[in-house]
């Protein structure tokens, strides 16, 4: 499997082969590849997204109050109201105040810019289309929370713990539908190639075709996981680049011309 990645990508060759495998073959290479590629995807986010979640909750550790919800309520040693903003995000805030017992409109937070207050009986976060408040009364029958610089560090533990598996299977999966939904596409483009070079090729063996030839742009999906910047017009050269391969795949499967009488 891991050579017909290879082959897929570098020799055209190969492609007489295509027609002939089952469709479960077809089935089992998307999902070795997917395979791969869902690896090449966790390896990105523990590179780029691990450490932002580290810098992020270092700072929340350092510069969140103590905060105790006990009985229903939020508590804090504050002597009154505090702001927090992240030196990353200076136009998105929160507020602590404890002793705030009045509720919180949506002009406040909206003129504050703030996306959440806590109060000492309710939490109030603003999302894109409405103020959602949630009422800490309801918390009162649990046990006591002390929210501290060690909760934060435990949570984002944690939160790494599952946010790499998970990454790793929701790439996966999302690969396996995506390809296989990209190979139906791309099989049109195949019917159009395959008519234009007289190929005489049935559909099936250009859906297969359509599978194998999405290799090189998958390398290079692959690649661009690593790079700063994404690549410009990626979905013009993807589309570019099967097309080409499909070509090159249908012209190399050619049933060979019958022998002159």
């Amino acid at each position: 499997m891991i050579l017909d990645i290879a082959r897929s990508v570098g020799d055209f060759s190969f492609y007489r082969e295509v027609p002939k495998k089952t469709l479960w073959a077809t089935v089992a290479y998307i999902t070795v590849l997917g395979g791969l590629f869902a690896v090449a995807v966790t390896a990105a986010v523990y590179l780029n997204v691990g450490p932002r979640i580290r810098q992020s909750v270092a700072w929340t550790a350092e510069h969140m109050p103590t905060l105790t919800l006990e009985k229903g309520k939020l508590s804090s040693a504050l002597p009154g109201a505090m702001e927090v903003r992240h030196p990353d995000m200076p136009m998105v805030g929160l507020i602590v105040d404890t002793a705030r017992t009045e509720p919180v409109t949506p002009a406040e937070m909206a003129q504050k810019k703030l996306v959440a207050y806590l109060t000492g009986d309710a939490v109030y976060v603003l999302t894109a289309d409405r103020l959602e408040t949630y009422d800490l009364a309801k918390t009162k029958d649990k046990e006591s929370m002390v929210i501290d610089a060690a909760f934060y560090r435990n949570m984002g533990e944690m939160l790494l713990k599952v946010l790499y598996p998970i990454s790793f299977v929701t790439a996966w999966m999302t690969f396996i539908l995506w390809k296989h939904g990209a190979a139906f596409v791309y099989s049109l483009v195949a019917l159009l190639v395959n008519a234009v070079a007289e190929g005489g090729l049935d559909y099936p063996s250009l859906y297969r075709m359509a599978v194998y030839a999405q290799t090189p742009v998958v390398v290079l999906q692959t690649v661009a996981l690593f790079l700063p910047r994404p690549i410009p017009l990626f979905s013009v050269l993807a589309l570019l680049l099967v097309t080409a391969y499909l070509w090159q795949a249908i012209r190399h499967a050619e049933p060979p011309a019958a022998p002159a009488e």
